[in-house]
């Protein structure tokens, strides 16, 4: 009869029998095996293969590309003048990635986390060269075979990210490499931000952004975007099999669909009822705020006193009742707003604050929204393969809820107040998959798969025989 030391040791071997060293991090949910000690030879190795590194290059990753994808989405409409042509574009974007992340799982076993990074990146500069041409010269076509394009290779970097935000990280310290990982994103758009007010600050009538500062986030884009190291892939005991969707997990699937729902809503209703330098504040407002309350929101998933459950239960309520009190407050606002105003903060300070705060609140926990979710995902299951299923999965659905937002805001003949309604109809089908989902989180957190029971016993007898 194996003793529990010995089933901790077996629990925390990693099979790395022909797995090349590149393959290898140190100081995520299980240990190396001994065979492997050369890698500890030197600090830099041991703080490259670390957690903590793999979550700076994702971020890195993210800074130099959705981040500033963001940064330009923020502003609402794409900072064109009309948001239709850039809802379309964004639409068709998460279109094609929705069906690359559908294939998503067995595309990242096969090419490995770091090539698919590397495919990702390779295409960060056509998005924002698109909306510069746009800007200046009025080319169409080009805008939107960039973002299919963009949507095709993205696909390949949610699903690659998605793996590492649930497989990497000890079930301790998840929230907190979460969180550093979404504040770097923010860390991004805060910059491009930066750009799109310094270029506008002056500029408090409609119309569309600067063209000029499509062309200078373009040229950071291309400065940054083939520098980022790819991260590394991290191997974990290839045995493990994956239960994940036997249980009710399925239920996250319908939040996943709306957590980033509000972008195509809320950025055609800041691009209808704002001016233009009110909308390049608001892309420096949103990410300045988000990265602090990001990282506190990671350290609140980690706390010690709480059980996993009632973590869960006050992480979604921090997010979901102040959504719900702001989109009544949109609902009240839409109508009392013209649908031809243009708030500025100068001119029109007490009715833009008024339309703007809920904007911001409804922003910043869209990212406890997706925080929220990942670190649900992550008390299931482990394993790497399996986290590449089921986070493939994930944001393929949620790719869709943007694909569907920003189609829904593609047309001037579409009542903006359409998707504002659908927005609200998903939010009311989100709670009740929350409460059932949260029921069946474990009470407390497990470094291993959700099926370890069988894989324990056979990896003890392995022991036993060696």
């Amino acid at each position: 009869m194996a003793s529990p030391q010995e089933k901790d040791n077996v629990k925390n071997t990693v099979n790395t029998t022909n797995v090349d060293a590149e393959d290898v991090a140190i100081g995520s949910q299980v240990q190396v095996n001994d065979s492997w000690t050369y890698l500890r030879s030197s600090k830099w190795n041991i703080f490259y293969r670390s957690v903590l590194c793999q979550m700076i290059l994702f971020g890195a990753l993210s800074f130099v590309g959705p981040a500033m994808s963001d940064a330009i989405s923020n502003l609402g409409g794409g900072g064109l003048s009309k948001p239709w042509l850039a809802n379309l574009s964004n639409s068709l974007n998460y279109g094609f990635s929705c069906l690359v992340t559908l294939l998503g799982g067995p595309l990242i076993n096969k090419i490995g986390i770091k090539w698919s990074c590397m495919i990702a990146a390779v295409v960060f500069p056509l998005g924002g060269s698109a909306y510069y041409l746009n800007a200046r010269d009025g080319v169409e076509w080009y805008l939107l075979f960039a973002n299919i394009i963009g949507g095709i290779t993205s696909g390949f970097l949610y699903v690659g990210e998605t793996t590492a935000m649930l497989s990497y990280p000890k079930p301790e310290d998840r929230g907190f490499y979460l969180g550093i990982w979404s504040a770097m994103r923010n860390s991004g758009s805060v910059v491009g931000g930066a750009i799109n007010f310094s270029t506008n600050y002056k500029k408090s009538s409609a119309g569309g952004i600067a063209w000029s500062t499509m062309y200078r986030i373009c040229v950071g884009i291309f400065a940054l975007s083939d520098q980022a190291s790819a991260p590394s892939r991290w191997q974990q005991n290839p045995n493990v099999q994956d239960d994940f969707m036997e249980g009710r997990t399925y239920l996250v699937f319908i939040p996943a669909f709306y957590s980033f729902f509000y972008g195509g809503t809320m950025g055609t209703y800041l691009s209808l009822h704002f001016s233009v330098r009110a909308r390049a504040l608001s892309s420096l407002i949103v990410p300045t705020i988000t990265i602090p309350l990001v990282i506190a929101f990671g350290k609140l998933l980690d706390c010690k006193w709480w059980p996993q459950r009632r973590r869960a239960w006050v992480a979604f309520l921090m997010w979901c009742l102040p959504q719900i009190g702001c989109f009544i407050w949109l609902g009240i606002e839409y109508n009392t707003i013209s649908l031809s105003a243009q708030l500025d903060y100068e001119l029109q300070t007490g009715p833009w604050i008024k339309a703007y705060l809920p904007y911001l609140v409804i922003f910043v926990t869209g990212y406890w929204t997706q925080l929220t979710l990942y670190w649900v995902l992550g008390t299931f299951s482990t394993d790497v393969k399996a986290s590449s299923r089921t986070g493939g999965l994930f944001r393929s659905f949620e790719t869709a809820g943007q694909a569907v937002s920003y189609g829904l805001s593609s047309a001037s003949n579409i009542n903006p107040r359409v998707p504002f309604y659908v927005n609200c109809a998903v939010l009311v089908l989100v709670i009740p998959c929350m409460i059932f989902l949260i029921r069946i989180v474990p009470e407390i957190s497990t470094s291993s798969d959700d099926v370890d029971g069988p894989v324990l016993d056979a990896a003890i007898e392995e022991k036993r025989d060696v």
